[in-house]
């Protein structure tokens, strides 16, 4: 399968997408510094599983260079 840079990017970016609108509503509570850090961590964590599975061939190229 191949793919190129800007089909990659879509398909990262409808996951990324599909990990924020599955997030759980707020609740009503109020909210603390760590129930906010450990909302950051399960959207991060579900961003990552997201990520994880597309398949990306070592064929890809980066979008970027680096030059010194």
């Amino acid at each position: 399968m191949k793919l190129t840079r800007r089909e990659l990017a879509a398909a990262l970016a409808s996951g990324v997408a599909a990990a924020q609108t599955q997030s759980p509503a707020p609740s009503a509570a109020p909210s603390t510094p760590e129930r906010e850090l450990e909302a950051a961590q399960n959207r991060s964590r579900g961003a990552a599983a997201a990520l994880a599975r597309v398949s990306v061939p070592m064929a890809v190229e980066p979008a970027f260079q680096f030059k010194a």
